[in-house]
Parts: C-alpha cells; structure tokens; sequence
C-alpha cells in the first residue's frame, strides 16, 4: 500500500481571497517534486491559491485526510500561517518544509508548538524528499533538535539535482493551465534555471546569501525545445509561454538560444530580464527575439534613485536603464518594470526621482513601439537579505521581530489599488506613511493614465 502525502503550495492570506491576476504563477518546484514522488506515494496536492483557500480550510483538509506526510512551502511574507497550519494541523503527520527562505527561518521552525517530526530542507527537494519517506536520508542533517532535522542539499549532496534538464513536472495538477495572461493569451509558465547571478540586497535569493547551494544550472537548448513540444501536445490551445526565472535572458549567448528555440514555435513569450543583460547585446539580438515571438520582458527597475540603487547593488546609471527600456519598447516588445518605494532611509527626493523615471519611460510612444507599465510595492525587509540585517543593526531590534509583523497591507490594497501581494512590515524610509502610500498611489496612476 502507497504512503500518502499531501503537497501543499501555502497561502499568502489568513482567510480565504478573492483576488485573481497574472500574479499567480504555478508553483513549479511543487510539481517537480510530485513528478519525484508520485511512483511511491499517493499524493494529494493542495493549491491555497489556486483554489482560494484560507487557513481553516487547508487545516481541515489535512485532518480529513491524515497524511503520513505533508510537503509545505514558507516564505517570509507567510511564515506565520504556515506556522499556525502546522500547530493547528490535529493529525500524526511527518511535516517537510522547503523554500528559499528556510536558511534563515529553520531555527524559528524548530520552536513551533507541535510534536510532530519536521524537517525542515534547503535546496533541491525532489530527492530528498523521497528520501525522507522512505526513513532512508543517506546524509547527516546540518542541525537537530527533538523531532527535527535540518537539511541542506549542497552540490556535494547525493541529492543534488545535477542535471535539471531532466526535470519532469506533473502539470496536471495545477489548475489554471493554460492561464489567460494580460494579452489576452492562453499562456502555461516554465523554468530553464536553478540559481541567481546577482546580489540584490532586498532579495532572498541574492547570489552571495546562498553559495551553499553552488553555481548557476541551466537546462539545455534541445530540452527546452523538447518541453515546449510537449506543451504544445497538451495543451492544443495554446499560444503563450512564461518564463520565469532571471537567466534565460542573461547575455548574448542566451539571447541567441532565445531566438533558436522560439523560432521553432508560433507562441508569444514573456521572460524576466536584467538591465544589464539588455545592456550587453546589439540591437540585432533584440530585434531577433522580438521576430521570435517575444512579447514583454519583466525587468526589476526599483528606483530611480542612483543613491538608493547604489545601496541596493542594482545598476544605478539612469541613462542605462532609459537607453535599455527604450531600446526594448522600440523592437515592439512592451516591458513590466518592478519598482520598490520605501526602501530605508529613502527621502522624498529620491521618491520624485522614481516617478520621474516610470514617467518618462511610460510616455516612450514610437509607431510599433511596446508599451511600459510599472508594478510598484512597498518596500518589506525579507529574512535573510542584506537589508533586513542592516535594518536590525542600526535599530537594535531582535532578529526576528521583523518577520513577526510581517502582514497584508489593508490600506494599500483598499486605497490604492486592489492588489494582494502588497504586504506590510513597517516604514523604513525617511518619509511618513501617508505620504508613502500617496507615491506608490501616484505610480500606480501612470498605468491607468497610459493604459
């Protein structure tokens, strides 16, 4: 008889919400790991924001069902409701909770309220996680306490997924495939990396934050082609690809396997891009990937600020990112720019200057152009980043009280806009919250005003 095990992909609120947009991206690293799993186990997965669900109901599910195992991600933004599903959570269940963020998190995990075993891993999961249902994990954990283990699969680690070319993700059970994206297209997400370049000091995944976890893998040219061949048989109505991760775009070499690969298909595509990968090619390779399809480019912008894109270790010359985007919206390709407000110890000044920036690069109008629009956040201290232990050092605050008042932001997504993924952890800027909430009101009005 099989073991059972319940996946689950954690919700990002405390009650059920209402919200759908092109936000929601399939969890991908879950299905990874239930094509790992499901040959051994019989494997119930549960989307919390696919199907919209709220702690109650994801805890009576896992009651209902009493899995030997449950699979769950964490992030900084959720890790008090996935703690809550798990000391709520009545049922003898072996919990593994994985995800970017549990280097910084696992010693929190270990305090929860539960007797239950958990095992906390940083890494790759798939095989490990197969491991640990077996009772059969070959490798020492890096740290324990009663009924926990600490994992953190390095490139050293029999389970280190060396080859992710051969990757496979069970697709089925994600239940907006294919999603109808902003233009209208029937659009399924994929991945072609596992790792990051740079060193961003706001982000979880900053490259010198996780050099456990070795160098960059990227999967080759024919299996992406072969991936999307076999999207394209599943799926018969489909005409738009997202790809998500920062490297598929990443110099010339890769901009030239872009257009290799999507030359062989009718689909549009969308993909993140740095400024600095734009800034390294020719036009030539930009008006190549358009020709193959390439609608929009999602590019991390935050600021226009140099001080303030200094400190944050992003490209701080404002004439490269202007020549870059404008460069991109001229192929006819359109460009989501990501900006940051509130980021510490930013001043009204350096707020007039982001605005001037998305201003002007939102007013770029040339016949066949693309067309920018920006999506702009509070600025929330993640566990983990460069920041977040600045902000704790100058203001000699314990570690992780940051992370306890980690919440939705009612008044942004209630006043400004309706929007989710807005979460509140404090203001850290030199400018007060009303004025705050006003600059991110004032960016998000340029894409209603250009839309």
């Amino acid at each position: 008889m099989k073991k059972q095990i319940i996946v689950i992909n954690s919700p990002l609120f405390e009650t059920e919400n209402h919200t759908n947009t092109e936000d929601y991206l399939p969890p991908l690293g879950l299905g990874v790991i239930i094509s790992a799993i499901e040959s051994k186990c019989e494997v119930v997965f549960i989307d919390a924001l696919a199907d919209n669900l709220g702690i109650n109901e994801i805890v009576a599910r896992v009651q209902a069902i009493n899995p030997a195992y449950a699979c769950i991600n964490v992030f900084t933004t959720n890790y008090s409701l996935v703690n809550r599903i798990v000391e709520q959570t009545k049922s003898a269940t072996h919990w593994i909770i994985g995800g970017i963020s549990t280097k910084s998190l696992y010693k929190e995990i270990f305090n929860w309220k539960t007797e239950n075993p958990i095992d906390v891993v940083f890494g790759d999961g798939e095989s490990i996680v197969n491991a640990i249902i077996d009772s059969k994990v070959l490798e020492k954990p890096v740290d324990t306490s009663p009924k926990r283990r600490y994992y953190i699969v390095e490139p050293t680690s029999k389970y280190f997924a060396r080859n992710i070319s051969e990757e496979s993700v069970n697709r089925s059970v994600f239940k907006y495939e294919p999603q109808n994206n902003t233009y209208g297209k029937k659009e399924v997400s994929i991945y072609t990396s596992r790792g990051c370049p740079y060193n961003c000091a706001y982000c979880v995944a900053a490259r010198t934050r996780n050099s456990e976890l070795g160098a960059i893998r990227r999967k080759t040219v024919t299996s992406i082609i072969l991936e999307l061949e076999g999207l394209k048989g599943r799926y018969p109505e489909l005409d738009a690809i997202r790809i998500l991760d920062d490297l598929f775009l990443l110099n010339y070499d890769s901009f030239r396997d872009a257009i290799s690969i999507f030359s062989k298909f009718r689909f549009s595509w969308r993909a993140m891009c740095h400024i600095k990968s734009i800034a390294s090619v020719e036009n030539a390779e930009l008006e190549g990937i358009a020709k193959a399809g390439c609608k929009e480019l999602f590019i991390g912008i935050e600021s226009g600020s140099p001080a303030i894109l200094k400190a944050i270790h992003k490209t701080e010359d404002i004439r490269v990112i202007t020549n870059s985007v404008s460069r991109v919206l001229a192929m006819g390709i359109s460009v989501k720019g990501y900006f940051i407000c509130g980021l510490p110890d930013e001043t009204l000044e350096d707020l007039d200057k982001t605005v001037e920036l998305a201003t002007n690069l939102t007013n770029i109008r040339k016949r066949g152009a693309g067309r920018f629009r920006n999506s702009t956040f509070q600025f929330r201290p993640y566990l983990g980043t460069e920041l977040y232990d600045n902000i704790v050092m100058t203001k000699k605050i314990p570690y992780y009280s940051i992370l306890s008042s980690m919440k939705t932001s009612e008044k942004l997504n209630d006043e400004v806009r309706n929007k989710s993924f807005n979460f509140d952890s404090g203001n850290y800027s030199s400018v007060g919250d009303d004025v705050l909430r006003l600059y991110i009101k004032r960016m998000n009005d340029l894409n209603e005003q250009h839309s």
